[in-house]
């Protein structure tokens, strides 16, 4: 799969790095299992809490990066752990947790690629809290990091091309 001119296995590889020093590094989660798949992902199963924002450059591309419940509470405690946060606004601090994460960890991935000298615009990360399943069809192209840790899983999904989604990753009308 290739989209936005970015080789789409160095690119997952590069965020399953990132995304595996940041659990270790900053929320001291390790990752027990990681795998790849990039040419036979046929639906993205999206898990509890799901981080999502889009790439541009030549062409649009969605990732998206779904959590576990007790993974993100985990991740949650780790990095609200100085905090005071009154517990009616703990379900909004969990969110922008995965906001926080998927900016961090995408920023410095793209960082890590960018010796080839593009400038790639991202976009705000949105939030959903819905568990769902996103089967592919229409041209739609995937590729999925699945992190494993003691708390949870963490998949790590690109999805192209973006012109096909809207945000929530809902395809659009033909």
């Amino acid at each position: 799969m290739s989209a936005s001119g970015v080789d789409i296995s160095r690119f997952l590889q590069a965020l399953s790095e990132r995304s595996v020093s940041f659990l270790r590094d900053e929320l001291e989660i390790a990752v027990t299992v990681q795998t790849h798949h990039l040419d036979d992902v046929q639906k993205l199963d999206l898990k509890h809490l799901t981080a999502i924002m889009s790439a541009t450059d030549n062409m649009k591309l969605y990732l998206a990066y779904s959590f576990d419940e007790a993974l993100i509470v985990k991740a949650f405690e780790a990095y609200c752990k100085d905090l005071d946060i009154a517990p009616d606004e703990r379900d909004t601090y969990m969110e922008e947790t995965a906001g926080d994460i998927i900016n961090i960890i995408v920023g410095n991935a793209l960082a890590d690629l960018s010796a080839q000298g593009r400038v790639i615009g991202l976009s705000p990360p949105i939030v959903i809290t819905e568990a769902k399943s996103v089967m592919r069809h229409r041209g739609a192209k995937f590729a999925t990091a699945c992190l494993v840790t003691p708390y949870g899983g963490l998949n790590i999904h690109l999805i192209g091309p973006g012109e096909l989604f809207d945000d929530t990753l809902e395809y659009l009308e033909a």
